[in-house]
């Protein structure tokens, strides 16, 4: 019996794959479910699935943060991802967090049946070879993501020879992680459609029909011939790539950053951010890192620590605190001051006024 978590701002949604789950698939059982990222990392932590189904927009903590801060404590855990089916900008950092497939809207029994056969055939494998085969997969899936940022970061920042470069590299290890031609064609499509968003951020100019197509990609019947086409699509790309030193995306960042400090305590994932300034999620995801030099959900943790320890040594008890700060569930709000801060907020208030 695999145990199972649902994850989907929609209740139409889980309840429909819930449903799915009941009368086609004894095998599973539906331990939990959430209808935001938030709720949804409390619930994987009680739980620790054997799976967990998760569309990438949910409100709270979007569906990549909520993977990536799952493995943490859930290593094991499978992940599969719901997404509207132009949605590729996930695809750069999915690899490396664990996501072993994917499902376009809207999410039918035919297509849960698929990636849970897909799921199951992984998990007969027996222990030995799991630990043996998910440990390389693992090895290599990190060389890969390692391929994918530096192939990003090149872009934005202009540099044509190491952008195609990397993109050669990502290309070689995507061929030799994927034998099958449906998934290497698959994950390559992806890979190019994140790398034509991210020029275009600079270039709006571009379209992305004008550099990568689906129809064209699917033409190609052989893994060399896909590899053609690949090798064509960053041609172009890398004669678009021309380096902007106008500083325009460190004012966006500098923007960014004091709307953040005044709304810390307010719900506000990437997703809105990358709206407000008419970015791609991915696009604002590297730039962020590249301009502040830490992950946007990190610096947003750290800000709100910051200002939680200022509100205790004010006076203000913890459920108070946890709430100001932009934690609306309290037993979260503990487990992210104390991984922070190495104690619990009571514990560092006793602390404090232990010396008053």
């Amino acid at each position: 019996m695999y145990r199972m978590v649902v994850v989907d701002d929609e209740y139409i949604v889980v309840e429909g794959i819930k449903a799915m789950i009941r009368r086609q698939n004894p095998d599973y059982e539906v331990v939990g479910w959430a209808y935001d990222g938030i709720h949804a990392l409390e619930v994987i932590r009680e739980q620790n699935p054997d799976l967990v189904i998760t569309d990438i927009r949910i409100p709270g903590l979007d569906g990549l943060s909520l993977v990536e801060t799952a493995r943490e404590f859930c290593p094991d855990t499978v992940f599969i991802v719901i997404s509207g089916y132009t949605e590729f900008e996930y695809a750069r950092r999915a690899l490396a967090l664990g996501v072993r497939g994917y499902i376009d809207k809207p999410v039918s029994m035919d297509k849960l049946d698929t990636v849970l056969k897909r799921f199951e055939r992984e998990q007969s494998r027996s222990r030995e070879e799991n630990d043996s085969f998910f440990s390389k997969k693992r090895r290599e899936h990190e060389e890969l993501e390692k391929l994918f940022d530096k192939s990003i970061r090149s872009i934005t920042a202009g540099e044509e020879d190491e952008f195609h470069k990397c993109a050669d590299s990502s290309v070689e290890k995507m061929k030799e992680l994927y034998k099958d031609l449906s998934d290497f064609r698959r994950e390559l499509y992806k890979y190019l459609c994140v790398i034509s968003d991210i020029l275009i951020e600079n270039k709006s100019q571009i379209s992305r029909e004008s550099l990568v197509s689906f129809k064209e990609m699917e033409k190609q019947q052989t893994i060399q011939e896909v590899c053609s086409y690949g090798e064509r699509v960053i041609s172009d790309i890398s004669k678009h790539i021309a380096a902007d030193k106008t500083g325009s995306s460190h004012r966006v960042i500098l923007e960014l950053l004091e709307y953040i400090n005044e709304h810390y305590h307010e719900d506000i994932g990437l997703n809105e951010l990358a709206d407000r300034v008419k970015m791609s999620t991915a696009y604002l995801s590297v730039l962020f890192k590249t301009e502040v030099g830490t992950s946007y959900v990190k610096y947003l943790t750290d800000l709100r620590v910051r200002q939680a320890k200022k509100l205790l040594k004010e006076g203000y008890k913890v459920h108070e605190v946890s709430g100001m700060v932009g934690y609306s569930n309290y037993r979260y709000f503990c487990d992210i001051f104390k991984k922070h801060e190495g104690v619990t907020p009571n514990e560092y208030k006793g602390k404090i006024w232990g010396k008053s």
